[in-house]
């Protein structure tokens, strides 16, 4: 075989394995433009790269040639879409480190298919300093919470899940993963079930111990049930 021609089986090869890796390393969170940017770029010099090498190598224009010329352009093509569409996790406006590496950590665990309809259905997660008198009234005699589901929009549903720096401070980190699991389970029952608010809240508790959060599920059950009782 030539060398010209193993020298641009290589380079496609290559840069092939290039696109691959960047659509691995892919955020699950909104890309910045940049971002954006230098990971499509990747991509197009790709397809840029292995058409002009084809079409220097093969010569004629024989149905071969524009079989092996599309090969490229429908794969480039193929990882700059899927790298738009997979899954990005909501905006985390957190300052708290912690919190943040807790949400981010949650998030992770969620199944990709939970994802796809949070990503659309949460529009933000925010750090408040503390609840407000609203809020603590609706809470009932539950002391601690760590987060909050606020429904904006019922159809298609969309809101905020709100996380309270205060009341953290004194849970432990494997409770304020099951109330962010919690909070995250009413917000994909709200994308289901809009209008059925008995669904809503059963699906807080049932749903996350379904996506393996079992474990943090009955901590916060337990944390809760130390509050009314005033035994915490």
């Amino acid at each position: 075989m030539d060398t010209q021609v193993i020298g641009g089986i290589i380079g496609i090869a290559c840069l092939g394995f290039v696109c691959i890796g960047t659509f691995l390393l892919v955020p699950d969170r909104e890309l910045k433009v940049r971002e954006r940017i230098g990971i499509h770029s990747i991509f197009w010099a790709f397809i840029i790269y292995a058409v002009w090498t084809i079409n220097t190598l093969v010569q004629g224009q024989s149905l071969d040639k524009y079989f092996y010329l599309s090969l490229p352009i429908l794969l480039g093509l193929m990882i700059s879409l899927l790298a738009e569409y997979k899954s990005k996790q909501p905006p985390v406006n957190v300052s708290d480190t912690r919190l943040k590496k807790i949400i981010d950590d949650t998030w992770n665990r969620l199944p990709t298919s939970v994802k796809r309809d949070l990503q659309n259905t949460v529009m933000n997660i925010i750090e408040v300093s503390e609840w407000s008198y609203l809020d603590r009234e609706g809470f009932g005699p539950v002391k601690r919470n760590a987060a909050k589901w606020t429904q904006l929009i019922p159809m298609p549903a969309r809101g905020f899940i709100h996380i309270s720096s205060a009341d953290c401070k004194d849970l432990s980190d494997t409770v304020i993963t099951g109330a962010i699991a919690h909070e995250f389970a009413h917000a994909y029952q709200s994308s289901k079930t809009p209008f059925v608010t008995e669904k809503i809240d059963e699906a807080g508790d049932t749903l996350p111990v379904k996506w393996s959060f079992k474990k943090e599920i009955a901590e916060l059950i337990k944390q809760r049930e130390a509050d009314q009782t005033g035994n915490a």
